[in-house]
This record gives structure tokens, C-alpha cells and sequence, in this order.
């Protein structure tokens, strides 16, 4: 499946590595918790790094700002046993590396995942990096072809992503993932990166209602009082109203 990844994303073979990461180097060299190492022991087969893309090998500048300092983005690629705590793994390995990770994940069955994650220099030791939120997608075989997830790895081809600088580059991947959600939502993606601003946007709103609905629907259950819980009904059933306008603004941008 590496091999197939490499070249259905076109990384350039100067970067390539394609080299194991031993278990035990990656214990000693980063700073897990023991919950997170026997989740490491357990769950993963094997792990590599892919790819590291750097000034040097891609010709992209490196980025610094108060902010960020991305000289190189590093592809790793985890083959799992089990994928049940995929989640916390994917946490643990953005946590566990400095330079912002493309994270690609396997399964027996010959399923992927694909994960980002920025890293944020902390304000008070520029040698410390914070973890912004994991986006994950969800399983898919990609092998299969004209699907939303084909179209969605298309969009991944190196040659296709911004070369402006790496944050640039690592934020063009970041977004793309982010917009695997809209596969499960409404079946498709944006047909270009123009449109993917204004889709990101939207579906931010869209997330933050779900979330609302989720809370309401808890305070739903937990009322005996018949009047609020149709008090309650109603809001669920307005920010529900609310998520399919948006739903339907990304489509007509889809």
C-alpha cells in the first residue's frame, strides 16, 4: 500500500524515504505516556516514514512567523492491527513529532485514513511546539475509482498543492482533509481550492450546530417537565433547520 500511496499521490522519489520506524526508537525518542506506548505495542504493526519534504528536496521555501516555523513536513505511515483507537494514535504521533505530519494510517482490510495537524511554536519556549486539533477522515479504500475519495486523493497529488511556502503547502493538505467530512454529509467535495474557503467556512457553522443540537438533545433527556422538553424540541428542530441551509449553500458550491 506504500508504494501504491507514493505513486497515486506523485511524491517526488527525491523525497522519498519509505524507511522503518522502529517501537522502540520512537519510545525513547518521544514523549508518550504509558497508555499511549501500549497502544503503540498493541494496536500498530509497523510504522515508516514516507517522505520528508523540505526547501531542499521540493523547492518550496521554509515558513517562520511568531506563529509557526515549518522547515519540513514529514509524511509517516502506520500500519495498524486494530483500529478501534486510531483517534488517540493519530493524537499521539502529532504530539510526539515537531514538524507538521501528513499521517497515513492502514488497515488489514486495505482501508486508509489520512490525518493533520499544525503545530504552534508555545509562546513561552520557542523550542516547544503546541498541537492545534487533530482532522482525521474517516476509513476508505482508495483504490476504488470515480468516488468522492478519489476525487478527494486527486486533489492531494503533490503537483496540485500550493508550492508557495510549506505552511502554505501543509495547510492546502490540512483543508482538503478537513472537507473529507462533507463526503459523509452531503456525498462530494469542492471542485477547487477557490471554493473550498467558502465551503471550510460553512462548515464550520455547520459543526458548531451540530454540536448545539448534541447538547440540546442531552438537556432534552435529562427534563421530566413536558413543557421543556418541548421547549427544547423546538430550538433542536431550529438548529436543525439551520444546518440543512448550510448544507445546502456547500452543494450549490459543490
Amino acid at each position: 500500500m506504500r508504494e501504491w500511496l507514493i505513486n497515486r499521490l506523485q511524491i517526488p522519489q527525491r523525497t522519498v524515504l519509505n524507511r522503518k520506524i522502529p517501537k522502540k526508537a520512537f519510545f525513547t525518542q518521544t514523549d508518550l505516556s504509558t497508555t499511549e506506548k501500549e497502544l503503540f505495542t498493541s494496536d500498530i504493526e509497523g510504522m515508516h516514514l514516507i517522505s520528508v519534504m523540505n526547501q531542499q528536496s521540493m523547492n518550496i521555501p521554509s515558513f517562520q512567523d511568531d506563529e509557526f516555523n515549518y522547515s519540513e513536513v514529514v509524511w509517516i505511515y502506520v500500519d495498524l492491527r486494530i483500529t478501534k483507537n486510531i483517534n488517540k494514535i493519530a493524537s499521539a504521533i502529532h504530539k510526539a513529532i515537531p514538524n507538521p505530519v501528513v499521517l497515513v494510517a492502514g488497515s488489514s482490510e486495505g482501508r486508509i485514513l489520512l490525518s493533520t495537524s499544525h503545530k504552534r511554536l508555545n509562546k513561552n519556549d520557542k523550542a516547544k511546539v503546541v498541537v492545534d486539533q487533530t482532522a482525521i477522515t474517516d476509513w476508505f479504500n482508495p483504490r476504488e475509482e470515480n468516488t468522492a475519495y478519489s476525487n478527494l486523493l486527486n486533489a492531494l497529488i503533490v503537483s496540485n498543492l500550493s508550492f508557495e511556502n510549506l505552511h502554505s503547502f501543509y495547510e492546502d493538505i490540512h483543508l482538503w482533509i478537513i472537507c473529507e467530512e462533507l463526503i459523509q454529509l452531503i456525498g462530494t467535495i469542492p471542485t477547487n481550492s477557490v471554493k473550498r474557503e467558502e465551503v471550510v467556512n460553512i462548515l464550520i457553522n455547520v459543526q458548531k450546530h451540530c454540536k448545539d443540537v448534541e447538547q440540546l438533545q442531552l438537556e432534552q433527556k435529562g427534563q421530566i417537565d413536558f413543557g421543556n422538553k418541548m421547549e427544547l424540541h423546538i430550538k433542536i428542530k431550529q438548529q436543525e433547520q439551520q444546518i440543512n441551509l448550510h448544507l445546502q449553500q456547500i452543494r450549490e458550491l459543490c
